[in-house]
């Protein structure tokens, strides 16, 4: 009997496990260079995260658990995404009742609901990363501009891919070239272009700038839905703390100020204080 079998033999024996996975040593998500990497699906909701380095007849075996609890939340909130890509590329190796091959199809497919928080998100980090790269520019810092600029159009690569109904991968600028060669165009130019640094960043900045004004509508319809929810004023401080904002993790006070500019929202006034001051809030234009 082989070490694999031996190994899945005794998973099998227990009652808590439900599938077994197997990541290939040569692929660049293996969090380890040495050992055979397996995942372990278990019906337990505390086994998740929890990983061991183990000897098994003289070869090194890494066992990381996960449970059927935090896959059934994956498949509806989203996973993380280096666990997700992990589980994609792993080989079922042994599969009670088709639970992992059925799990699988889950993960990678993109709701709307779930399409829609993503790309606000990447949304919000274009914004962020834009705006350091503005600064970075006009104060002269070129090289802390260019890896603004760097992140600025990754975030915008990861959005495009959502856009697509897709999940960002590891090469992921293999993956946009596919979906829109213009963004790739970009990356590329800001890259290898032959122009002097500031002029391939300020050259992206124009271009950002324009995609950015044109798309903050479709880009923002995930906080749209949720004020929607609601027929008064948002106050800022009630956005920020909502669970589905900090879920998400959304920079709400970029996205705020860009729809402002945008009239999609109108900002009222909702709470006198009492020393004059008074308190704003958000409320949705048409």
């Amino acid at each position: 009997m082989t070490l694999r079998q031996t190994y899945l033999k005794n998973l099998q024996q227990r009652l808590d496990v439900q599938a077994v996975l197997v990541l290939n040593d040569s692929d660049m998500l293996v969090p380890f260079r040495e050992g055979i990497f397996y995942f372990v699906v278990v019906n337990e909701p505390q086994a998740d995260g929890k990983i061991r380095r183990m000897l098994f007849q003289e070869q090194v075996i890494i066992e990381q658990q996960i449970s059927t609890w935090q896959l059934e939340k994956g498949a509806i909130c989203g996973l993380d995404e280096r666990l997700a890509g992990m589980l994609q590329r792993a080989e079922i190796v042994w599969d009670k009742e088709h639970y992992m091959k059925q799990m699988k199809l889950r993960l990678a497919s993109l709701s709307s609901s779930l399409q829609k928080k993503h790309i606000c998100k990447e949304y919000s980090q274009i914004l962020r990363f834009f705006h350091e790269t503005k600064e970075f520019l006009q104060q002269g810092m070129m090289l802390d501009a260019h890896h603004s600029a760097i992140q600025t159009i990754h975030y915008l690569a990861r959005l495009i891919v959502y856009e697509a109904g897709d999940h960002p991968q590891p090469a992921l600028w293999t993956q946009v070239k596919q979906i829109d060669p213009s963004i790739y165009k970009l990356y590329e130019e800001l890259s290898f272009n032959a122009e002097a640094l500031e002029k391939r960043i300020e050259l992206l900045v124009l271009a950002i700038e324009f995609w950015i004004a044109s798309r903050t509508k479709e880009s923002v319809r995930y906080l749209v839905e949720l004020m929607e929810t609601k027929s008064g004023p948002w106050r800022l401080e009630e956005l920020m703390n909502h669970p589905m904002i900090q879920e998400a993790e959304i920079e709400i006070p970029l996205v705020i100020d860009k729809m402002l500019q945008r009239l999609l929202i109108q900002e009222i006034v909702c709470k006198d204080g009492e020393k004059g001051d008074r308190e704003t809030g958000f409320i949705l234009m048409g």
